[in-house]
């Protein structure tokens, strides 16, 4: 796969992080995703692939650096955009879906507007993503590709710019993870929302993405 040559969606610049002073999980991480691109995360366990989502995200503060999404800041040294303000999605591994809601009550919890209208809306995005027969079932009664479609669903209910996946297909039989993964990256492509990957799957990284960025673990002194 070739990258696009247009701005980037999501730029993240020489981000560091760390849990204690003077013992960084990661340092000088940067990435420049286009529109409609996926790029992918590799590396060892407790590099910080998933925190890295995570300050995308606003989930956590970098101690430094910038990330930009459409070219607006969102975390630099003195901007911190909160993350219901950020345009970002995020699937994490364990899905995070509302066992005692229905399909279409889960994606709804991301849509604002009327009622009526967040059904519907929530109603075509399962159609969209394959389990729109599903709408009115309960995470419990759906299988592990069913639910993982319901949480992408839902988190292009607020139209993302940008979706990051954690692990999102882990554990899906192979021929089944493939399927899942396939659609949903068609998805994602065909609306234009760049997009980055988490995955300790070497060969899924190098199927899907545009490139693959490998974070290595920083030796601890």
């Amino acid at each position: 796969m070739t990258s696009s040559s247009t701005q980037p969606v999501l730029r993240v610049r020489d981000v560091r992080f760390g849990y204690a002073r003077g013992h960084d999980l990661f340092a000088g991480v940067s990435l420049d995703v286009g529109r409609g691109e996926v790029h992918a995360l590799l590396g060892p366990s407790g590099c910080g692939k998933s925190t890295l989502l995570r300050l995308i995200a606003g989930l956590e503060r970098p101690a430094s650096g910038r990330i930009e999404c459409d070219s607006q800041v969102l975390t630099d040294g003195g901007t911190f955009v909160p993350p219901h303000r950020r345009g970002v999605g995020i699937v994490f591994q364990d899905l995070g879906l509302f066992p005692d809601r229905s399909a279409v009550s889960n994606v709804m919890f991301g849509i604002s507007g009327p009622r009526r209208a967040a059904r519907a809306r929530a109603k075509e995005l399962l159609r969209v993503v394959g389990v729109g027969d599903a709408a009115n079932r309960p995470p419990g009664q759906l299988s592990g590709g069913q639910r993982r479609r319901v949480a992408i669903a839902r988190a292009l209910g607020p139209e993302p710019r940008v979706m990051l996946l954690d692990e999102a297909f882990e554990g899906l039989e192979s021929d089944l993870r493939r399927a899942v993964r396939n659609d949903v990256f068609g998805i994602l492509r065909s609306r234009g929302i760049a997009s980055v990957l988490v995955t300790h799957d070497e060969q899924e990284a190098e199927a899907v993405a545009d490139r693959v960025v490998r974070l290595p673990r920083l030796s601890r002194t």
